[in-house]
């Protein structure tokens, strides 16, 4: 086994297309190598997911079923996809999603994680230039004049390796986990995301989340709540709290009672947030910022900045 690469400007960016709403529907991977800041190697391939084709997914990126008919399925591209990945840095915008992805495609075919690391370009983004409006992947790569054909896989990656190494640069790092300690953002890993959490009990008024359901089949899956873990904390104004929970669900997300280190999101309703800004904090807030300072990659979201990503 060769020895992991960590301590340079050496890493992989990857791209997953899904063919519907569910994660090891792989239709399509991009593969970007970057060895001492350059980029090394561009690897593009259409994968046939053995499952049906979604309008919407198609119509986000232009894959169909007709286009994989010869394609390799993921269980006949994983040796040449695990050469790639395996003992390295992996970055990904929205790395939860692609991860989340590489994970239930390996679980579909009995196949074992490799050895790996991994950090997000989004979160990275969100660190270095954070008066951007968004970090959406097309927002970023426009702001740092990176050409980008969106939802294209290989595209998609290249632009997620740019944005890494210009944060590099701007940062004056050697190397993603560098780059990371810097801005307290944890680096993930196929044994830290399988560690067991003990399941915290859910409070009375948060159990209607067991209830919620998607009301739509076709989910974006590029969308930031895609496949995140959410967490509701104080009174919302412009709706109740189960029916912010309905919205991010529709995104894909997952709603949670309780704060823990899997939390991607905490939404602070309008007058918590109000409270939050005078140095009030409930429970919720005071466990995530503490998860923070360990390096959790937690986000803090307003009541506003929330109906603008669900709506």
């Amino acid at each position: 086994m060769n020895k992991a690469r960590w301590d340079k400007m050496d890493f992989v960016a990857i791209d997953f297309e899904t063919a519907n709403n569910v994660r090891s529907s792989v239709c399509s991977i991009g593969i970007v190598k970057v060895m001492n800041g350059k980029i090394k190697e561009e690897v593009h391939t259409l994968i046939n997911p053995l499952s049906e084709f979604h309008y919407y997914n198609t119509k986000i990126h232009g894959i169909n079923e007709y286009m994989v008919q010869d394609a390799p399925t993921f269980e006949e591209y994983w040796p040449n996809f695990k050469q790639f990945i395996d003992n390295e840095t992996i970055i990904a915008h929205n790395a939860s999603f692609d991860i989340g992805v590489l994970r239930d495609s390996l679980k579909r075919i009995h196949e074992s994680e490799p050895n790996f690391q991994y950090g997000c370009s989004y979160r990275i983004a969100k660190k270095v230039w954070p008066n951007l409006y968004n970090h959406k992947l097309s927002t970023v790569a426009n702001y740092l004049s990176i050409s980008l054909r969106h939802h294209d896989a290989l595209e998609d990656a290249r632009a997620s390796a740019l944005i890494a190494l210009e944060a590099m640069k701007k940062t004056q790092t050697n190397s993603i986990q560098e780059l990371s300690i810097l801005h307290k953002l944890k680096l993930g890993s196929p044994a830290s995301a399988n560690k067991k959490t003990t399941r915290a009990r859910k409070s009375s008024g948060d159990a209607f989340l067991q209830s919620i359901m998607a009301e739509s089949a076709p989910l974006n899956t590029k969308h930031p709540f895609y496949g995140a873990n959410i967490v509701f904390t104080g009174k919302m104004v412009a709706m109740t709290r189960p029916i912010a929970a309905q919205y991010a669900t529709n995104c894909g997300a997952i709603c949670k009672g309780q704060v823990d280190a899997t939390t991607n999101f905490l939404v602070v309703g309008d007058q918590d947030l109000y409270k939050y800004v005078q140095g009030i904090k409930s429970t919720k807030m005071q466990k995530v910022e503490a998860l923070i300072e360990k390096g959790y990659p937690i986000e803090i979201v307003g009541e506003q900045d929330f109906l603008r990503l669900v709506k």
